[in-house]
This record gives C-alpha cells, sequence and structure tokens, in this order.
C-alpha cells in the first residue's frame, strides 16, 4: 500500500507543474500540449434518426462556428442543451449551449482550466476535471464557481483524464492521465480498484439503463476493445472492437454505440448478428474531420465535434 501511495504522490507532483491539453483530437493516441495550445475544432449539432436510412442525419448546424477550441459536448437530461469545455485564451471553462435558442451560457469562470462537463442524471449536478488539482470536482447547477473536490473523502490525488460516474452510487471510473489505465473508485469511500493497464485515452461511459460502465481497452496482440465493467463484481466483458483507430465512442439510449472513423457514421448493437454499421458520411454534410461524438437522452440529437470543409487544418 506505501508503494502505490508514493507513486500516486509522483503522479500527483507531475500533474501540478504540468498544465496540458488532453483532449484527444487524433483518434487513439492522446495530444499533450500547453493549455495555450488548444486544437481548432468546431462543435455541429445534427437531427439523428438511426431507422431511417435515407436520413439518418439532417439538420446540420455548426453551433460553435468560432476561432478556436470546442469540445467535449455532453447532453443534460431534457435533449434541449449540451454542455462543452470551451477555451478562452489560454485556459478552457464550462458552457452550455441552449438548442432552442442558439445561445451560449458561460458557466465557470475560474483561474484554471474545466475539461469534461458531465452533468448528472438529474441535471443538478456539473462534474468535471480541474487544472485546481488534475482531478475531478463537482458542483450544483448555479453554482458552478464553487466546486467540491469529488475525492475529498477518499484523498485519492492520481491525475484523471476523462471519466464517468455515477451519482447514485458515487461510482467512478476514470481513465489516469499518466498512467493509461482504468481505475475505479468512489466519491464517498476509500476505495481503490485497478481495473486495466493499456487503457487508450477515451472517456469511459456509464452505460444506459444500467450501472455499469464501458471503457476502451488495447490488448496484448493491438486490438482495441470496448469492454464492460460490472463496478459490484469486478468482472469485465469484452463488446466490441472499435472501427479503425478513433477511440471515442457514445453510447445511445436504447443501448447501441455510435463512433466515428474519419467522417464515418458507425452504428452497433450486441443483439444484431451484423457487427458494425455504416449509418452516414458526415463529408456529406459539410465536415472534413471529425472524432468525437454525444448522443442526446432522447436519441433524437448528436453533436459531432470536427471540422467543416472550409476550415483551415
Amino acid at each position: 500500500m506505501k508503494i502505490l501511495v508514493n507513486v500516486v504522490l509522483v503522479l500527483f507532483v507531475l500533474a501540478s507543474v504540468t498544465i496540458n491539453c488532453f483532449a484527444e483530437e487524433g483518434g487513439a493516441t492522446a495530444q499533450e500540449a500547453p493549455s495555450s495550445d488548444f486544437p481548432e475544432t468546431d462543435i455541429f449539432l445534427f437531427d439523428f434518426d438511426p431507422e431511417n436510412k435515407n436520413a439518418v442525419l439532417n439538420n446540420p448546424l455548426n453551433v460553435s462556428n468560432r476561432p478556436g477550441y470546442d469540445n467535449q459536448p455532453y447532453f443534460t437530461k431534457g435533449s434541449n442543451t449540451f454542455l462543452y469545455s470551451r477555451n478562452n485564451g489560454n485556459q478552457t471553462d464550462i458552457y452550455e449551449y441552449l438548442i432552442s435558442t442558439g445561445d451560449h451560457k458561460r458557466l465557470t469562470n475560474s483561474k484554471t482550466s474545466e475539461f469534461s462537463p458531465t452533468p448528472s442524471l438529474d441535471n443538478k449536478i456539473v462534474s468535471f476535471v480541474s487544472e485546481r488539482n488534475s482531478s475531478i470536482w463537482q458542483a450544483a447547477r448555479g453554482d458552478e464557481d464553487n466546486p467540491q473536490w469529488s475525492f475529498e473523502a477518499s484523498g485519492l490525488q492520481e491525475p484523471v483524464g476523462y471519466f464517468a460516474r455515477n451519482l447514485r452510487s458515487g461510482d467512478i471510473l476514470f481513465w489516469s492521465r499518466y498512467g493509461y489505465s482504468v481505475t475505479l473508485t468512489n466519491a464517498a469511500k476509500e476505495t481503490y480498484h485497478y481495473v486495466s493497464g493499456n487503457a487508450v485515452p477515451a472517456t469511459p461511459h456509464l452505460i444506459p439503463g444500467t450501472d455499469n460502465f464501458s471503457y476502451v481497452h488495447r490488448q496484448a496482440n493491438g486490438t482495441v476493445w470496448i469492454k464492460e465493467l460490472n463496478p459490484l463484481t469486478k468482472a469485465v466483458r469484452p463488446l466490441t472492437e472499435i472501427v479503425g483507430n478513433n477511440a471515442n465512442y457514445a453510447w445511445t439510449p436504447n443501448g447501441a454505440i455510435v463512433q466515428i472513423e474519419g467522417t464515418a457514421l458507425y452504428y452497433w448493437m450486441e443483439d444484431s448478428k451484423n457487427g458494425w454499421q455504416l449509418l452516414a458520411d458526415l463529408s456529406d454534410h459539410g465536415l472534413k474531420s471529425a472524432n468525437r461524438i454525444a448522443v442526446s437522452p432522447d436519441g433524437k440529437k448528436i453533436a459531432v465535434v470536427g471540422l467543416a470543409k472550409d476550415q483551415d487544418s
């Protein structure tokens, strides 16, 4: 245990002297850079209907459409807004996009960068990774500039890159920013369960309708799989190999997975015998590249992070 604590402390020191932009933009390889060097990305919003094979995507809209970094969209409970991380000079803050009006509302205005905004299922709490200590913080809606450290009870100081959390149970699954590993912990308990090494830098997810998590793992033979973790039994179950090299994916409310490779949008359902199915090509809607995707809780909208064809690389 003493060795583990020392390792964690070393990692924390490294994190405290290094400010990174840890939103990966190149698929399965993390791109770490100073916070003043954010990649150029926009967020595109689509109407989404995977059952309509002739028009899976409709009404494309570049909702950010500005120079700079707009990334990591996450829809809120009613599917009428999404949170995202947006750079302002040398740091990022959390914003909210209101779909009905097209307005962008700033939620945080701190001296440090915030990433990976994650609203709770009831939309009363917002969690995010903060450069305060490269860890997960949480705040009540309307009071985002007064967050609480989510690991205060456990004292866990391992630098976090990406995470998923279940506020009902307190469980948190996170990808270690320097360890390239996945760890299960809890916001209210002093617990630490090492799940796997060789974890690809990608956001874990709470699987809709369950208390289980999913994460991405590179196996010894080089193949990269999305896997399911049961936090109670600690059992891990392989789900599917990813398409291509982009390890970013999202769950739909009906239990399917969507993933982007290049500009192609793919769809996977466990009960289907057809494996990954090509749904649409984002280049038909004006995008030249894309990497992240988020699906609204009602399944009717998707947000895609990428670049338009008329944007510089």
